[in-house]
């Protein structure tokens, strides 16, 4: 529930915080319950199909799965609005793959992964790491016989200040996931919020696609509008070579786990045709330079307020 998906201001654990001592236990279950349905429904995997997407990456808290009062606890219940996503989109020939959005103590300072303090604790105590092991071998133990989950994000757009920690921790993973499912795709992303691979070099990840972010500041508000100069086409796809530099160089498969624009609102910015505009055509472009690398995607996001 990143802010700007939902308006509301803050972060999910938070705005939940919040709604719960307003609204009580009762309602607030009610409330997140209808949310988490109507948010996603067979009619969004029917519309995805009609558009030709065939995969499908869905985040989640791990707080939907464990509490941190009550930790290694499983709440059978995280797995309703996972599996119902899941099955929708397996109707429709669509795989999905589970990413794991938030960690137990925040695995990099910033709010997409439900950190209210900025600092990734979850890279300073083994116990979270231990954690989130055990909630990711529960996650394969349910899911190893599922042909239609494409496999396991296990971290979200990791922030390693350290570099080593992360490889380290991916190797860990890895070994215990593979030992409950050998079968399914671990996605792994690189880290600094998906971007560079460094101390990766002394490690073997089989049966895994390692990840990279392809955002553009061109598509944002403080970047520089995109005018499809040949120096601005040039930056996109330098900037792309950089990314991927590390699984090229070595022959392993690359995923473009997230990327796109963030566009106007007509009610509140009067130039929103030309910047939404100017944001069409740098996503085009981005997507020519997929293609010319052969190179997968999953889009950031499907469905926010309107950004």
């Amino acid at each position: 529930m990143e802010n700007f998906i939902t308006g509301y201001p803050g972060h999910k654990n938070t705005i939940r915080a919040s709604m719960l001592e307003v609204m009580g236990k009762e309602k607030y279950e009610f409330f997140f319950d209808r949310w988490l349905y109507w948010f996603f429904t067979e009619a969004d995997a029917r519309f995805l199909k009609s558009l030709g997407l065939k995969c499908v990456r869905i985040p989640f808290n791990y707080r939907h799965f464990e509490d941190d009062m009550n930790p290694r606890v499983l709440k059978e219940s995280g797995f309703d609005h996972l599996g119902r996503v899941i099955d929708a989109c397996s109707k429709e020939g669509i795989y999905s793959i589970l990413d794991m959005h938030a960690l137990p103590g925040c695995h990099n300072g910033a709010w997409h992964s439900d950190n209210v303090t900025t600092h990734a604790a979850f890279w300073d105590h083994k116990d979270f790491q231990d954690r989130a092991v055990w909630l990711w071998e529960e996650l394969a133990r349910h899911y190893k016989d599922d042909a239609w989950a494409a496999g396991y994000n296990p971290i979200n757009e990791p922030a390693d200040s350290l570099h080593y920690r992360l490889p380290a921790f991916y190797s860990r993973l890895d070994k215990a996931v593979r030992a409950i499912d050998p079968r399914h795709i671990l996605w792994l992303d690189g880290n600094t919020y998906s971007v560079e691979w460094k101390e990766f070099e002394n490690y073997e990840f089989p049966n895994s696609v390692f990840s990279l972010h392809d955002y553009s500041t061109m598509g944002f508000p403080s970047g520089v509008p995109y005018e499809a100069t040949p120096e601005q086409n040039a930056t996109l796809e330098a900037q792309y070579m950089r990314k991927s530099k590390f699984q090229r160089d070595r022959g392993l498969p690359i995923w473009n786990g997230e990327w796109g624009p963030r566009y106007a609102n007509p009610r509140y910015e009067p130039d929103a045709e030309a910047i939404n505009q100017a944001c069409y055509n740098l996503l085009s472009q981005q997507l020519r330079n997929y293609d010319k690398w052969g190179v997968p995607w999953t889009i950031w996001l499907y469905k926010d307020i309107g950004l």
